[in-house]
């Protein structure tokens, strides 16, 4: 198994448990629970952006080597890598705006709510790619080779 496809099978599963820590944190903090829960779901966001920095970084050194397109009718694949590329920079840039917004003296409290849109496009991004793994491992009733 090559480096690349571990960190890819890395950035997989800590997206999993960070929606699992993100939607057990709103469930505990709906029941009146301890506010330090709030920061459990930090350690894998952190992991998320730096597996999904390396793979960014790591995409555009190899793309700009080789500048292939992607082939003929691949479809729903071709565009969905890149959306998940850039809605994931583009709810970076919103996470750190809402960082510096919410630090103000008098903080803006509506815009901690603009990172959700990228979110949601990589929610949707994400689940599409995985879904499209399991049904080609499905189809062919093997692992995919590397």
């Amino acid at each position: 198994m090559n480096w690349n496809k571990r960190i890819r099978q890395f950035h997989r599963w800590v997206a999993i448990v960070f929606t699992v820590t993100v939607v057990l944190t709103v469930v505990v903090l709906a029941v009146q629970g301890p506010e330090w829960v709030s920061y459990v779901p930090l350690l894998p966001l952190a992991l998320l952006a730096f597996s999904g920095i390396y793979l960014l970084v790591r995409w555009y050194r190899t793309s700009r080597r080789s500048s292939s397109s992607p082939p003929a009718g691949a479809g729903r694949a071709a565009w969905v890598r890149p959306l998940h590329r850039w809605s994931a920079v583009t709810f970076l840039a919103t996470v750190l705006v809402t960082f510096v917004a919410l630090s103000l003296p008098d903080p803006i409290i509506w815009v901690s709510y603009i990172p959700l849109l990228p979110l949601a496009a990589l929610l949707i991004s994400g689940l599409t790619m995985f879904t499209q793994v399991a049904m080609a491992r499905r189809r062919t009733g093997r692992a995919l080779p590397a």
